[in-house]
Order: structure tokens, then sequence, then C-alpha cells
């Protein structure tokens, strides 16, 4: 994970994310694989919520054996961003070309889940 921005304001955005990322737990249904659409409103309306955006880029490699997304979780009030790449090998490509929306939710849990620990992590270390 890469945090950029201000860095007064890295501890605010990573509290932010992490209370977030608990949130989150109590929302979404555990089946939520079975209703992205749902799940998809709900994420959107959170982060909407704590001023938060998402961006994700897709990026292909030129033989075509992985796919690389980037997602970015952006606090425009803090002016800090954090982004992860997660790679996908060409065995998972056909898993991932069918769920394409599973996919990138995935990818954003997967990032709030990283800055929460990244915090929690910070603060055992006080």
């Amino acid at each position: 994970m890469e945090l950029t921005g201000k860095k007064e304001n890295f501890d605010e955005f990573l509290v932010k994310v992490d209370e977030l990322g608990y949130a989150i737990g109590d929302v979404l249904p555990n089946s939520w694989t079975l209703n992205l659409t749902d799940v998809t409103r709900l994420l959107n309306e959170m982060l909407s919520e704590k001023h938060l955006k998402v961006k994700q880029e897709t990026v292909t490699t030129s033989d075509n054996l992985a796919v690389q997304v980037k997602t970015i979780l952006q606090d425009r009030d803090l002016q800090v961003s954090a982004s992860l790449d997660t790679i996908l090998d060409s065995n998972n490509q056909v898993e991932y070309m069918l769920n394409w929306w599973q996919w990138r939710i995935n990818c954003q849990l997967a990032l709030i889940e990283v800055i929460s620990g990244f915090y929690e992590k910070a603060n055992v270390e006080d």
C-alpha cells in the first residue's frame, strides 16, 4: 500500500478508513457475492458519506499473462490517497473476466482492509 498527499493528514485518514472498515463489516451481508448490485450501492453510499472516492485502473501485460488492478482510495477533504496493486496471473483471468464487478469490489475491500491493518499495526507500535 502506498499513501500520498498531505502527510500531516495521514493519521486522520487512517483512522477514518479504519472506522469505515468496521462499518462495512456490519453493513454488508455475509452473502454479498450473491447480490453485487446491493453491495455496490451500499459501498458507494458509505464511501460518499465519508467523502471518499474510489478509482480503479486495469492494465493487461503485453503478453496477456497477467492483469493488474490498481485501486485508489481518495479523501477529497484530507487530500490524501492510498493505492494498492493486485496482480492476477493467467490462471485467474477467466474468473476475473466472468466476475469483473466482484473483483472490483474485492480490490476495494482489500485496500480498506490493508489500511485498517496498517492503522492498527501503527497503534500497537506506539
